[in-house]
């Protein structure tokens, strides 16, 4: 019996290691889930692809990241708010893996739930990477004036800032800037 378990197992590896190979490039975002209207949003792209699977790229690997009702097919034509469209610094070798990180700001311009749309793509527009599946943020009325209050009674030096920051992060949520 432990023979025939053996050779079971021998049978199923290949299928374990090759596993990966059904997304060879991965995106993961880092984004707040609430925003102020035309205020800085921070976003950060972590890639991660297999040996190899960038060889073909033509220049700098640019990662795009725009704020959307519906994303597109690309990042050139997909209307909405650019929130980030850079260059990695360190670009991929040929036939290594890749691991690498972009984040920057972008402000929203209009109120509402929106598809964070991300893509990878070369200097040719080529897309290698698109991600539209489960990331959105909420532009949202309530904490854009709470914050709007924050900041005003912020700069007036106002006794009652503590109370409108709290307010402010009351309607907002973590992770938002005040």
């Amino acid at each position: 019996m432990s023979g025939a378990l053996a050779l079971a197992l021998c049978a199923l590896a290949p299928a374990l290691v090759g596993a990966d190979s059904f997304t060879p490039v991965t995106l993961s975002v880092s984004v707040a889930r609430v925003a102020r209207l035309a205020q800085p949003l921070r976003v950060t792209v972590h890639v991660g692809a297999d040996a190899g699977v960038l060889d073909l790229r033509d220049g700098a690997l640019v990662v795009g990241v725009k704020l959307a009702p519906e994303c597109g097919g690309d990042y050139e034509h997909t209307a909405g708010t650019r929130l980030l469209h850079l260059a990695f610094k360190a670009q991929p070798d040929p036939g290594e893996a890749f691991a690498g990180a972009v984040s920057g700001f972008g402000r929203p311009s209009s109120y509402g739930v929106q598809q964070v749309c991300v893509w990878l793509e070369d200097s040719e527009q080529r897309v290698f990477a698109h991600d539209d599946s489960s990331w959105t943020v909420d532009v949202s009325r309530p904490c854009t004036s709470a914050a709007r209050r924050y900041d005003r009674a912020a700069r007036a030096r106002s006794r009652s800032a503590a109370a409108l920051k709290r307010a402010a992060r009351r309607a907002c949520g973590p992770g938002v800037p005040l």
